[in-house]
């Protein structure tokens, strides 16, 4: 363990916080020993790639470890709202392209419920 730490340090890897639980392994018995041997490491050029990484431990199933799940997208708190610019109408190629992108949509789906395939 002690090489696999300098190793880390050496190589100035960081592991960023799991953020729902302490532990990820367990050896499942009455004395419970709990830690966290299951994690991702980041070398700095990768958060500057990835700002918004964070890992999330899953529950455990099956196994005594549980999955950690990687995320790089930013939290989602709803959907983002349209936006138009009435400057685009003014593009000269704006209508001729907004024609085009029409046509090639295809929609699927009854009234009540659509979603488009490109």
């Amino acid at each position: 363990m002690t090489d696999f730490n300098n190793f880390i340090t050496d190589t100035n890897l960081y592991d960023t916080a799991l953020q729902n639980a302490e532990f990820t392994w367990s050896n499942n018995r009455k004395n419970a020993i709990w830690y966290r041997l299951d994690r991702f490491l980041f070398s700095t050029g990768w958060e500057d790639d990835f700002p918004d990484v964070r890992q999330i431990a899953l529950p455990r199933v099956t196994s005594d470890h549980s999955p950690v799940l990687l995320d790089t997208i930013k939290v989602k708190w709803g959907p983002t709202p349209f936006r138009f610019e009435n400057l685009w109408l003014e593009h000269h190629s704006f209508k001729d392209d907004f024609k085009k992108w029409w046509r090639e949509e295809i929609v699927f789906g009854w009234d009540g419920f659509k979603f488009m395939r490109k």
